[in-house]
Order: structure tokens, then sequence, then C-alpha cells
């Protein structure tokens, strides 16, 4: 055989190797995907679906629900925004020659305080959420509650 030949194949051969272990890495990052799952639903719409499908919501629940949603986003991003206000404000004093430590923490204090309020939000919003329940979805309502760290976690701020 030439070595012209022999390197051909050889070329060849280590070409359909790697091309195989890209393919074997491409699909192994996909997770379950390439077995035609979809991967879990993030964003706006992921956590309101999760919640009507596991309290089995009606029409008008649905209804009433979507009007808490909408009062809870326009809340949420009211105290988002304060969030990054002051932050930018906390992180500004990094580029000063002399730290002021008095602002500093009054900057810190108010993102907690920032903070616990969004929690209260949130909190608030799951209350209302069960004032919307009909006796028979209590008990569903319950185990999404034990669920909403897990839920949530990936999809921001719970809806």
């Amino acid at each position: 055989m030439s070595r012209i030949k022999l390197l051909s194949i050889a070329v060849f051969g280590l070409l359909f190797i790697n091309l195989g272990s890209l393919a074997f890495i491409y699909f192994s990052a996909q997770g379950p995907m390439h077995m035609g799952h979809r991967p879990p639903r993030h964003g706006e719409e992921g956590p309101k679906r999760i919640i009507i499908e596991r309290l089995g919501l009606d029409e008008a629940q649905q209804t009433a629900y979507e009007e808490i949603i909408k009062e809870h986003r326009e809340k949420r991003r009211e105290l988002n925004q304060r969030n990054h206000l002051l932050h930018d404000h906390l992180y500004a004093l990094l580029k000063t020659t002399e730290l002021n430590l008095v602002l500093k923490d009054s900057l810190m204090a108010e993102i907690a305080v920032n903070q616990k309020n969004m929690d209260n939000l949130n909190f608030s919003h799951f209350q209302k959420i069960k004032s919307l329940c009909k006796e028979d979805q209590i008990k569903k309502y319950d185990a999404l509650v034990d669920d909403l760290g897990d839920l949530f976690k990936s999809a921001g701020p719970a809806r």
C-alpha cells in the first residue's frame, strides 16, 4: 500500500473518530432532550402553568389568578428596580478613594429591607392563591407549598 493511501485512511479514520466524539459530547450535554423529552419550561408562564395544573383551577379561578399575577408582577418589578438601584449605589462606593462606612451600612440595610419586602410580596401572593382554592383543592395547595422551593428556584421569583 502506498504511503499516500495509508495516510488518507488514517486521516479519514481520525476525522470519523473526532466527529463521533463530538456527537457523543453534544448529545450527552443535551440530556434527555434528544430522546423526545422537553426540558422544563421556565419564564413567566412556567410557574403559572404549574400552579393551574397542580391545583386544577377552573376558568373562574384562572381569571382571578390572572389578576393576582398582574398585581404581583407590577409590585415585583418595582421592588426589582429598587434592588438594582440600591446595588448600583452600593457598588459605586467601590470607586471612591475613602469608603463612607455609614453610607455603605445604610445602603445594605435598605437592600435588606427591600429583600424583606420581596419575600413578603411572594408570601402574600401565595396566600391570595390559597384564597382562590375550593375546599377540595386545599390538599393540592399544601402539596404545592411543600414543593415551592424546588419548583421555582430556577424560574426566579415565585409568580
